[in-house]
């Protein structure tokens, strides 16, 4: 997406923002500082700013992230066993670190949070999901 889609897309949500109903506004400010607050989101962002004290490892996690998400995101037919095992052997040494290991977990945990808050909306409206089981 370019820079004009960008701005196009951000005038339309704030447009959308504005007609809003205020009780979600409300909520949804509640929500994100109670999220802000979290023993998760606090303790990932203690993690995450001793990882960029260390800049060459702070890019060594990002490429392993990236590897994860390309695997877990990719349109092709891929044996996700088989990518799941090279992604394991390949990141072995480097999930030795300490730190690596205890920032992935802050990462999975501030993650699992946040798929629990968007699952429960889904969940509790009305709202089409046919296409999932």
């Amino acid at each position: 997406m370019n820079e004009t889609e960008n701005q196009i897309n951000d005038r339309l949500y704030s447009q959308i923002a504005e007609r809003a109903d205020n009780r979600i506004e409300t909520a949804l400010n509640d929500l994100i500082m109670a999220f802000r607050e979290s023993q998760e989101y606090v303790k990932y962002q203690e993690i995450r700013a001793r990882v960029h004290e260390d800049p060459k490892l702070e890019e060594q996690i990002h490429t392993y992230r990236k590897m994860i998400y390309e695997v877990q995101n990719s349109a092709e037919n891929r044996d996700m066993y088989e990518e799941t095992e090279r992604l394991e052997r390949d990141g072995e040494g480097f999930r030795k670190n300490p730190l690596v290991r205890e920032y992935l977990a802050a990462e999975l945990a501030f993650c699992r949070v946040f798929k629990h808050i968007n699952w429960a909306i889904i969940q509790n409206i009305d709202f089409d999901l046919g296409f999932i089981d």
